[in-house]
């Protein structure tokens, strides 16, 4: 279930995202978190099916400081998105095929049936898009660098350009002209570069940190400006938008004609990929309003914010907000900060890519005997909540002699206790309920690896916009959970999943799994024909038609 990364492939992004503290590499596990499975250390028992025997090797490991944080990653592959044309034309021809999909349950949502019968009728309607140029030779050369995770920019390049039908050389004929950039890519390598800089003693003048903080303006614009959860530094963030992309903006693209000819036609939009969204961006979103469409994995609104209550799981006793302040119902005031908007109601938002595909073993439910599992980092205040709510819980699944052998473990990992790729995929495929909070970002790419491993997802969060939800209904396989009852999440898990009822719930979401990871992989076709259909819903209304 692992792929093998190209040589280097994440090198700089998982120094630039360790640095900024992202994904903190733990090096030494806590003397207190420690727990002794009887008395005195033992190995690893003979390799067998069973979780207790799996989690006792774990903790053997971790006792012998075996705690490096290890990830291996594949950049993906997009040769079957190239196909997606083909891909729509084929379900246009079978319509047998549309009428099961009406009459089955799938995750497709209304909107998504209407746009595929739609194109039954109507095959020749496109996207029209023009390419402002290909990627500057820099580009290339970091893509490999950059990492697997980061490498949506180039893939959506690749993917529009390597589509011919909807291609077009003349630009008044185009309903999008694609603006070509790698701005994640220069920016991990500016962020490496400017932490180097700083380790080398580039501001020796400052006699310590809090007086570098306390003199230098960069940090002032970092109290105002960083004001959303993550770790992007604030000064990198504003040199790279206003030196490489406003660069492009003002001295670059506008040699273009097509630039020029789009910006003043309202039948026009710029098309642009961005792994972060406009409220990143800032001066290049301002310049552009809503004249670009951002394709983004930044899934962050208020769409979630406006679901009915019958959306979400609740326990038998009603709750309310949490009385602190904050009347979004979040873990944190933080959490009900959603300006400037990250995107737009025309934005795209695309699963982020991750190492992960769909295999057998995802499909095996029978066997797994870990109710809810969740491992992360704690960067966000949902995560932070959600561990001290199960405060103790981790330590007695791990020693407890009742615990053993029992079909409904509840494993919420400590921060410390850093798991390496391949343990959190074993332990995912052995769990029924898989956590996924908030990160540093609503939209994470734990959602998509879950799915990939048959787990059930727990989406935990109040701004989250999930990919592709105008054509996607996430109900169907994930269940939903408010911020503010994250301390009624072990009654609610007691009262709706265990019994024959509760393995009835689960079935119901997990007989749907398979047929999202298809939609969610950027090896298959789902992800770059939903782009397509996204577009062209957009595009008829660019040019007037219902």
């Amino acid at each position: 279930f692992e792929h093998r990364p190209p040589h280097g492939c994440h090198s700089v992004a998982s120094v630039a995202m360790s640095r900024s503290g992202s994904f903190a590499v733990w090096r030494s596990f806590p003397a207190f978190l420690i727990v002794r499975l009887g008395s005195g250390r033992r190995p690893c028992p003979p390799a067998t099916n069973s979780t207790d025997d799996y989690l006792q090797c774990l903790q053997y490991s971790y006792e012998r400081g075996e705690t490096a944080f290890d990830e291996v990653t594949e950049t993906p592959t997009e040769a079957a998105d190239n196909e997606a044309v083909e891909y729509f034309e084929e379900l246009s021809r079978r319509r047998d095929l549309l009428k099961y999909w009406d009459a089955e349950v799938n995750v497709f949502t209304q909107k998504m049936k209407e746009e595929l019968m739609d194109w039954t009728v109507d095959r020749a309607l496109l996207p029209r898009i023009f390419v402002l140029g290909d990627l500057e030779p820099a580009c290339h050369l970091m893509q490999e660098s950059s990492g697997f995770r980061y490498s949506m920019e180039h893939w959506l390049n690749r993917m529009l350009m390597s589509n011919e039908a909807t291609l077009v050389t003349e630009p008044e004929m185009a309903d999008f002209v694609l603006l070509p950039h790698c701005a994640t890519s220069v920016f991990m390598h500016m962020v490496v570069q400017d932490e180097s800089d700083t380790i080398k003693g580039r501001f020796k003048e400052a006699n310590s940190l809090a007086a570098f903080r306390s003199n230098s303006s960069i940090f002032r614009r970092k109290e105002v400006y960083v004001s959303y959860e993550g770790n992007l530094p604030a000064s990198t963030v504003l040199r790279l938008d206003e030196s490489y992309l406003l660069h492009k903006v003002y001295n670059l693209w506008p040699e273009s004609p097509a630039f020029q000819h789009c910006w003043q036609r309202s039948s026009c939009k710029f098309l642009t990929g961005s792994i972060y969204g406009r409220h990143v961006w800032r001066r290049f979103a301002d310049v552009f309003g809503d004249k670009v469409v951002f394709i983004t994995h930044a899934g962050m609104s208020e769409w979630l914010r406006n679901q009915p209550d019958e959306y979400f799981l609740t326990g038998s006793e009603e709750f309310g907000p949490s009385g602190d302040g904050n009347e979004c119902r979040a873990s944190c005031a933080l959490h009900c900060k959603l300006d400037p908007p990250a995107v737009l109601p025309q934005d795209v938002v695309l699963p982020w890519v991750v190492a992960f595909e769909w295999t057998a073993r995802a499909t095996a439910f029978r066997q797994r005997d870990i109710l809810v599992f969740y491992s992360g980092t704690d960067n966000s205040c949902s995560r932070r909540k959600l561990r001290k709510v199960f405060s103790g819980r981790f330590e007695q699944e791990m020693t407890a002699e009742e615990s053993r052998d029992s079909k409904d473990k509840i494993l919420i990992f400590p921060s410390e206790f850093r798991l390496k790729q391949h343990e959190w995929s074993e332990l995912a495929y052995r769990s029924k309920l898989c956590l996924c909070p908030d990160g540093d970002s609503p939209n994470t790419g734990r959602l998509v690896e879950v799915i990939m491993h048959g787990c059930v997802p727990v989406i935990i969060s109040n701004r989250l916009q999930p990919p592709f939800h105008q054509y996607l209904d996430w109900s169907r396989i994930a269940f939903f959970l408010r911020e503010d009852a994250i301390p009624e999440l072990p009654r609610i898990l007691r009262e709706k999943f265990q019994g024959p009822a509760g393995a009835r719930r689960l079935a119901e979401k997990r007989q749907l799994l398979r047929q999202m990871s298809h939609l969610c992989d950027y090896a298959r076709d789902g992800v770059g024909s939903t782009v397509l259909m996204a577009l062209r819903e957009l595009a008829r209304e660019l040019r007037g038609e219902d």
